[in-house]
């Protein structure tokens, strides 16, 4: 599974996705950004 998202800020949205997927039974999520922002 592959997530897209337009911009990651903590992550923390993605990474509770991702986890979600996880549990459903999915071995391997990816996340493809356009931009991330810097802290």
């Amino acid at each position: 599974v592959i997530i897209f998202d337009d911009v990651v800020t903590t992550g923390a949205t993605v990474n509770e996705l991702a986890h979600t997927i996880k549990r459903a039974g999915v071995e391997r999520v990816d996340v493809w950004a356009l931009a991330r922002t810097v802290k």
